[in-house]
Order: C-alpha cells, then sequence, then structure tokens
C-alpha cells in the first residue's frame, strides 16, 4: 500500500539510532567495571573475573585499587582528576540549577511581554535577543571574563551562573513566546473584564497553562549549561568551584590514565543526564504528545 512503511526498515533505523546513542552509554559502564588488567589481556575475560567496583571505590573515596598499591604498578595512571569528579558534579549541578531557574524566572515573564504586548524597540530587541546566539562563543570570551574581572567574579560559581543564563535565555524567551503567542485571546480579554491588571493576566492566566512549557525550557537550560566546557574552563576556578565537563576535559586529557578510571568518571558525569532523559520525557515528549493529540 502506498505510504505503509516497512517494519523491517523502521527497526534497523531505530537500532541504528539506539546504537550511537545508547553504545557509548554502555561501553561507559562496561569499561568503568572491568579493571585495567582485565580489559587488556585478550587472555582474560570479565566473564572468569567478574566485575569490579574498585574503580568506584577510589573515585568516591580516595581508596587505591589492589592492582596500583604493588610496588611495580604504574601511579600514573591513577589520576588525581577523577578525585574531583563528586566534587565537580555538586558544583555542576548548584550551577546547571541556577542557570534553570534564573531562565525560568527571567525568561517566562519576558517572553509574555513580547508576546502579547507591544512596547517601543519591540522587534529590534527581540531580533537581537534571538540573534545572539549566533556570535561565536569564543569571539565572547575576553570581553565576558574581562566584565567578569573587573566585577570580582571569575572563579566563582556566580559568574559560571549568570554567563550560563545569558546564553539559554534567548532560546526560553523564543521558545515561551511562541507559546504564549498562542494562546486564545479571548482568555485575556475576559481576564480583562474581571478588573485583572497585565501582572495579574500572567501570574493567573498565562502562568498555569505554560508550565509544562516553562519546566521543559527550564530543562533545555539545564542540560545547556551542565554540558558547556568553554566559558566554564576560563571562569572556573580551583577544583572546590570547577565543573565536571572541565574536570572530564582534564582527564581526558591525560594520556597515561587508567581506562577503567576515566570510563567510571564518564559513566558518573552522564548519570545526572539519564535521569533528565526521564524527566524530558514525562514533561516534553508526554506534553508534545498530548498537545497534539487534542489538536
Amino acid at each position: 500500500m502506498p505510504g505503509r512503511r516497512n517494519p523491517l526498515l523502521t527497526f534497523l533505523f531505530a537500532a541504528l539510532i539506539l546504537l550511537f546513542t545508547g553504545g557509548p552509554v554502555a561501553l561507559a559502564l562496561y569499561g568503568s567495571l572491568v579493571p585495567d588488567r582485565i580489559l587488556l589481556d585478550p587472555n582474560r575475560s570479565v566473564l572468569s573475573e567478574g566485575p569490579s567496583l574498585e574503580s568506584y571505590r577510589y573515585v568516591l573515596t580516595g581508596e587505591l585499587p589492589a592492582s596500583y598499591r604493588q610496588a611495580s604498578a604504574n601511579r600514573a595512571m591513577i589520576s588525581d582528576a577523577a578525585r574531583q569528579v563528586p566534587q565537580s558534579l555538586v558544583n555542576s549541578s548548584i550551577i546547571a540549577l541556577s542557570a534553570m531557574l534564573l531562565n525560568m524566572l527571567l525568561g517566562a515573564p519576558a517572553a509574555f511581554i513580547y508576546a502579547r504586548h507591544a512596547f517601543p524597540g519591540k522587534k529590534l530587541s527581540f531580533m537581537f535577543l534571538i540573534l545572539s546566539p549566533l556570535v561565536p562563543a569564543v569571539a565572547l570570551v575576553t570581553p565576558i571574563y574581562m566584565m567578569l574581572e573587573g566585577l570580582g567574579l571569575t572563579g566563582t560559581r556566580i559568574g559560571i551562573i549568570l554567563v550560563h543564563t545569558a546564553k539559554a535565555l534567548p532560546f526560553t524567551v523564543l521558545i515561551l513566546s511562541v507559546f504564549f503567542r498562542k494562546m486564545p485571546q479571548e482568555l485575556f480579554e475576559a481576564a480583562v473584564l474581571d478588573h485583572c491588571s497585565r501582572l495579574q493576566a500572567f501570574l493567573r492566566v498565562a502562568l498555569p497553562l505554560a508550565l509544562p512549557s516553562i519546566g521543559a525550557t527550564g530543562l533545555f537550560a539545564f542540560m545547556l549549561s551542565y554540558s558547556e566546557f568553554m566559558f566554564s574552563m576560563v571562569l572556573s576556578g580551583d577544583a572546590a568551584t570547577r565543573p565536571v565537563s572541565v574536570v572530564m576535559a582534564a582527564l581526558a586529557r591525560n594520556t597515561d590514565v587508567s581506562w577503567s578510571l576515566l570510563n567510571t568518571a564518564i559513566f558518573i558525569a552522564i548519570v545526572p543526564t539519564l535521569v533528565l532523559v526521564v524527566l524530558v520525557w514525562r514533561f516534553v515528549v508526554e506534553g508534545l504528545l498530548n498537545g497534539s493529540v487534542k489538536g
């Protein structure tokens, strides 16, 4: 029949997507559970030796794996950067959550004003806001560093939070303004008849209807902040404020580092994003599907 999809072709495409998205995660989990002495020895297998959590113990507690306590062991394969992963996860979580909250608090009212109200310079400022992400990030590193240095915010989480918020805010305003623009005008006319001010119309009418979209854009801002590297590297200071993207880059640059240790750090860093997959599915995919069904 014309338009009928081949189930085999659909399965192959789905398997290919799963291979490229889930494959690296599965490999990182496998590599984290297999010590180097088994991973690099073709005569030994994880099936006979069993998985090991020694790399996780080192990253989380600092306990050195037994194979590296021997006198002939190559201690260069044990990187101190791996011990920074737990603290860097805390830093990234604080930074990303703060950027997410600021984006929702600032982006939702701004998007509502752009979508529902007219004011001088509206088109020009909206175009500037939407086109600003097109400027290469590397071109902004120096002026932003100088500005934050003048404010005494370099080497602090606050400086990184402000930059990450500014980077995600255009996307938040764009997505939410489209949503607010699609709301029926009759809703706001009824609010005016009930003597609601503009602020009350936003808080009592628009905001409750937009909560799923605001949550979705907030999660998007979280993911942008969590994975951002360039500004995090330039603006972060010592290990106390360093995000996980910077620590992972330092770990990956060490060519002598243990493969098991590297994969353990990668998998631990992936865990928050795996949790986010569930939340994104709950707020974004199900919301979009419900919206499409309701028409």
